[in-house]
């Protein structure tokens, strides 16, 4: 795993721990630097560096928020859940997804996964509260049923739906084209012109230059 800092937004600092091979996934430590609360989205894998830091930052973590399901971004979720004393939080819809990941990880690796225990499931779009801010989610089903995006204003994290000029694969169970290009269109015509988007595997892009590349794409 590597880990390095992405930088400050505002009050809030984030950082990214990039798990080990296969997946390389981005795990997301987003800090609220007045209160000192913390949220980690999408622990993938490698728990002992992602709880290290989170340890580092000195604060106080508060939850786990995932973006979807699938084993390679919650694999670390029950290890980082006791260690650290905190909810994992999903969207209803992605139950099932979250309930199939260890069948799924093994058939791409042959080993189970452990999944959380801890699990609190949201419906709709709420706003979550870090450090007394409000956090938007944005209900982006297509990679998976209950595929969400985290909008901080001045950055948003897409998990698997999409990606750098990219998008997320619909063909696992649940995954579905014509709802992802909607989920897509939509997303972006919500996030701040200005906003960094930041996915489940590699670079982050700005949301003007994702709309200018969706606009060619669909």
């Amino acid at each position: 795993m590597t880990t390095h800092a992405a930088g400050d937004f505002g009050d809030f600092s984030l950082t990214i721990a990039v798990s080990s091979p296969p997946w390389y996934q981005n795990c997301y430590i987003v800090r609220h630097k007045p209160s000192g609360e913390i949220v980690i989205v999408d622990p993938g894998g490698d728990a002992a560096q992602i709880i290290d830091a989170v340890t580092a930052q000195a604060g106080t973590p508060v939850a786990i928020w995932l973006t979807h399901g699938h084993p390679d971004h919650l694999g670390a979720a029950r290890a980082v859940e006791q260690a650290l004393k905190v909810p994992t939080i999903a969207h209803t819809k992605e139950k099932p997804v979250i309930e199939r990941a260890s069948d799924l990880n093994k058939a791409f690796t042959g080993q189970g996964q452990d999944g959380p225990t801890n699990l609190h499931l949201f419906d709709d779009e709420p706003d979550f509260s870090l450090g007394g801010v409000a956090i938007k989610t944005i209900f982006t089903p297509g990679h998976t049923p209950g595929g969400v995006c985290f909008d901080f204003g001045d950055f948003v994290i897409t998990g698997d739906t999409l990606f750098r000029q990219g998008v997320g694969r619909t063909d696992l169970p649940g995954g579905s084209e014509a709802t992802l290009w909607e989920s897509i269109g939509r997303l972006l015509g919500k996030v701040k012109d200005d906003a960094r988007l930041y996915s489940g595997h590699g670079p982050d892009w700005g949301a003007d230059e994702a709309r200018r590349w969706w606009k060619m794409m669909a």
